[in-house]
């Protein structure tokens, strides 16, 4: 619990500035652990990769979402549907310009709340997993949540 004064001393940031904190945080929680970043802010043709992270044969292209509370829902919550297949698009055409074929590939998402003083950061391993359209089975979209990570 904070108390008055502290609160008074919390820090709070712009959405633009608070995001590229965050950022910045996650490249390092992946750091730690051991992982290479290999991009950040990647800007492609159909949209932006917030970090791209390798250990060994293993591809992680991760997304971001970083907050100043729960009050309108979880960060992760932000990566609906929509988003995961963007990111598997995204992530398919980075490895398709790089010629990366010989690679593990996974998907994690880094929810990141900011208290005023530090983050709280949850990291989603293998959080979605793309998955062939019935339908279309020449597209893949991203589909489910894997179990949380810290």
């Amino acid at each position: 619990m904070l108390t008055t004064a502290s609160r008074l001393l919390a820090t709070t940031y712009s959405p633009q500035e608070l995001g590229r904190l965050g950022e910045s945080r996650a490249a390092r929680h992946y750091r730690l652990r051991g992982y290479r970043i290999v991009s950040r802010n990647l800007r492609l043709a159909d949209g932006e990769i917030d970090l791209v992270v390798r250990r060994g044969a293993l591809l992680a292209f991760v997304e971001v979402k970083t907050r100043h509370g729960t009050n309108y829902g979880a960060p992760h919550e932000a990566v609906d549907a929509r988003k995961r297949e963007r990111l598997v698009a995204l992530a398919e055409e980075y490895m398709r310009s790089r010629e990366l074929s010989q690679c593990d590939v996974r998907f994690d998402v880094v929810s990141l709340i900011w208290n005023g003083f530090w983050f709280n950061v949850t990291r989603y391993r293998d959080a979605f997993r793309p998955v062939a359209n019935p339908d279309r089975p020449w597209k893949w979209v991203g589909s489910g949540w894997g179990r949380k990570r810290r």
